[in-house]
């Protein structure tokens, strides 16, 4: 049962990916299936379990098959040919075919993205889960829904076994997708669930490269990929059972499907957009202030191009994943007050001007994120030089520093909204973990200005 832990959400995944999207090289799909697969099969589970049925290996199975066939359904005759020719190709024929036309300079950088990818592996996979948090949080609310099978009996034996200890909205007030995967993985009898973790950073780096090739050239594309796997912070956080990385490469990756949709205006991208950042929100709920910056700018897309309903089509591909763990935990399991500021309590604080406009608290909160990230400072430097001296190329990406420059703008706003209603400042390894979510991003817009267009299946890069 082992294989099915992994074959059934990849299967999933195809499934969804090539009912939104037919376009696409076969090893980002199978990246791209990897990361929707589990975000749906936690889903599946989820509201499988809000039906009545418990978590279990039969019934997870039988559930997200029956999910599958109901997505084929959908899928015309031609789109099932597609897609079974499609699963039929060999992807190490195409791989061998690929690694033959590298220059010397390519191999170097393969065979070095090779070795970091396979050492995250065999990392992640050798040490247990044995971080604390994990331990107290993720991990233990995994082994509790693996024991009880259902997330009310979960609450239940964690009040009756820490009496008096208040842990239970802690423990369950966070989005739950994690905690899932690490139940469904053990339900298939893994015994180290940190596998996940790992295929999804080896996802990331292939998605990265993908999005990257149809722009730069191909020693270009890899070099920068190699940057992103051995980024300190991404490498550590990406071994160990933390939702940070997953929350980052789900925000990054729907980032990246906006910025598509951006270009060329397809439809698809921006549905996988909005899907891909529910699933951030699933992950961890703190993409809500974020959000709103992304949909201001699908908004002036869709308006623009005389396309009004695909904005309003994309925040409902967000809203309908992202709100779900809010609605559950205060209505069934009537656990009030999240971790972070919902996005009505954040605009409330901006409409009281003279609280919101306290510019020695503001100078506070400033002075507190230049020191807390410090380390990420080389980056903000090489970014504002690669602009200065690219800055022709810059402006034919401007909109994806637009996204930056509102990421971090709003960034620095959630820190204070949160200063606000805490009354203290975050924790300094909090931020450190939340800001990793904009360094693909950020060395994204890097590679794209550095490199000279180029063309590719006969269309210029824009």
């Amino acid at each position: 049962m082992l294989i099915l832990g992994l074959l059934l959400p990849m299967l999933l995944g195809l499934v969804i990916s090539w009912l939104i999207m037919r376009d696409g090289a076969i090893l980002a799909r199978l990246a791209l299936a990897y990361s929707l697969g589990f975000g749906f099969l936690t889903l599946a589970m989820f509201f499988s379990n809000v039906l009545g049925f418990r978590f279990s290996l039969f019934n997870t199975t039988v559930f997200v098959l029956v999910i599958i066939g109901v997505f084929l359904v959908f899928l015309r005759k031609r789109k099932w040919l597609e897609l079974f020719s499609a699963l039929k190709v060999n992807p190490l024929t195409r791989i061998k075919r690929f690694i033959i036309s590298l220059s010397a300079f390519e191999k170097v950088l393969m065979g070095l993205l090779i070795f970091f990818l396979l050492s995250h592996l065999v990392i992640a996979v050798y040490w247990p889960v044995f971080r604390s948090d994990s331990l107290t949080l993720y991990d233990l609310r995994a082994k509790l829904l693996f024991a009880e099978q259902s997330f009310p009996g979960a609450v239940a034996r964690l009040e009756n076994q820490m009496v008096n200890m208040n842990l239970t909205r802690p423990v369950f007030a966070h989005a739950p997708m994690t905690s899932l995967v690490h139940t469904w993985l053990y339900l298939c009898g893994w015994a180290n669930p940190k596998v996940f973790y790992s295929l999804l950073f080896i996802s990331l780096a292939i998605l990265f490269y993908h999005f990257l090739s149809d722009y730069v050239p191909r020693y270009h594309a890899l070099l920068f990929t190699l940057i992103l796997v051995t980024i300190p912070f991404s490498y550590v956080y990406a071994t160990i059972s933390y939702p940070h990385f997953v929350f980052t490469f789900y925000f990054s990756v729907g980032t990246f499907y906006l910025y598509r949709w951006i270009r060329v205006q397809k439809i698809s991208y921006l549905l996988l957009a909005g899907v891909l950042l529910g699933l951030s929100a699933w992950v961890r709920q703190v993409t809500g202030i974020f959000f709103l910056g992304y949909l201001l700018i699908a908004l002036y897309f869709g308006f623009s191009r005389r396309r009004f309903f695909t904005p309003f089509l994309f925040a409902a591909c967000y809203f309908s994943i992202a709100s779900l763990w809010n609605i559950y935990s205060q209505n069934v399991l009537h656990l009030t007050g999240g971790i972070t500021p919902s996005i009505s309590e954040g605009l409330s604080y901006l409409f009281t001007i003279g609280r919101f406009l306290d510019l020695t608290k503001w100078k506070n909160v400033l002075d507190w994120l230049w020191k807390v990230l410090a380390g990420f400072r080389v980056v903000h430097y090489l970014l504002l030089l690669t602009i200065i001296l690219y800055i022709n190329r810059a402006w034919k990406h401007r909109f994806l520093f637009l996204i930056i420059l509102s990421n971090l703008v709003l960034f620095v706003v959630a820190a204070y909204i949160s200063y606000l209603d805490r009354g203290q400042l975050s924790h300094t390894t909090s931020i450190q973990r939340l800001y990793i979510m904009f360094l693909p991003i950020i060395w994204y817009f890097v590679a794209l200005i550095t490199a000279e267009s180029r063309y590719l299946r006969g269309k210029i890069s824009r």
